[in-house]
């Protein structure tokens, strides 16, 4: 089964809203994938579909080089900005271009990392060239979490309020134009080729996922802020109707939770995987 690629502009105008709403990744996830890659100031990292640079930052300290990349020239500013703020930065390199389509060296990084946006990836292609520029022995390291709508593991959160929440999401993307923004095939590619599956065809070694248990109370504001930064519903892909969407969101989450603090219990994840030793240029 194939695909049709994403739009170009999905995450068009979503950048200042990622930057603020995103939740960082838990330092014990951070930590634990430096340990298992040997990230320990040296190498190079690429931080592939790298948004505003939740893994860049967080590891940068981890590594000798940076690559920054990521399609949409508002995530790159952003993290241009960032890095220039750094007082004892790595080396960065910061790349505005679709992941299938960036030219890097071959055999050249240590790890590559993919933080919630290996299923918006024609994920056969970019496994494929990931593995090209890995080292023998390097890491691919996909990152998940920190949607409001989740619970523990990858489902979704059965918190009444979670249960509103992803109601009106869900009426919101199967309105009347939505179904243009996704691959029609999207859902059912992923069901039937799950990401390990892709990545060992690719010639990787899956070496499993590693769960990390967060406690988090959202605001009313920051669950907006963060549905706005995602494909489908932020306000570029909303048009008119932004304004009514996120009433229609304050309200539902109020009815369940009229404090307006929304407690989640819930992980993120890291899927670890490893280009062979052997598998250098012949």
């Amino acid at each position: 089964m194939t695909t049709s690629p994403f739009r170009a502009d999905l995450y068009r105008g979503t950048a200042s809203y990622y930057d603020r709403f995103r939740p960082p990744y838990p330092a014990e996830l951070i930590d634990d994938l430096a340990r298992r890659t040997g990230a320990d100031g040296t190498g190079r990292l690429m931080d592939l579909a790298c948004g505003t640079g939740l893994i860049s930052f967080a590891l940068s300290g981890r590594f000798a080089e940076v690559w920054a990349v990521d399609s949409e020239p508002d995530m790159i500013s952003i993290v241009r900005q960032k890095a220039a703020a750094l007082t004892e930065p790595p080396r960065w390199e910061f790349v505005t271009t679709a992941a299938e389509d960036l030219t890097a060296p071959a055999e050249s990084f240590d790890l590559v990392t993919i933080g919630n946006a290996f299923h918006r990836l024609p994920r056969t292609v970019v496994a494929e060239r990931v593995l090209q520029w890995l080292r023998p022995g390097g890491h691919l390291a996909l990152l998940w979490g920190g949607s409001p709508n989740q619970g523990s593991g990858p489902n979704q959160g059965t918190a009444p309020w979670q249960q509103a929440l992803q109601a009106t999401m869900r009426a919101w993307m199967e309105r009347p134009g939505a179904e243009q923004l996704l691959p029609a095939s999207y859902a059912a590619d992923r069901a039937a080729r799950p990401d390990p599956d892709i990545l060992r065809a690719a010639g990787f070694e899956v070496l499993g996922r590693h769960e990390f248990p967060v406690t988090r109370t959202w605001t009313v504001a920051e669950i907006a802020g963060f549905t706005a930064s995602t494909s489908v519903l932020s306000p570029a892909a909303l048009g008119s109707e932004a304004a009514a969407f996120e009433a229609d969101l304050s309200q539902a989450l109020l009815e369940q939770e009229p404090s307006g603090q929304f407690r989640q219990d819930t992980s993120f994840a890291c899927e670890l995987a490893r280009r062979p030793v052997g598998s250098g240029r012949a």
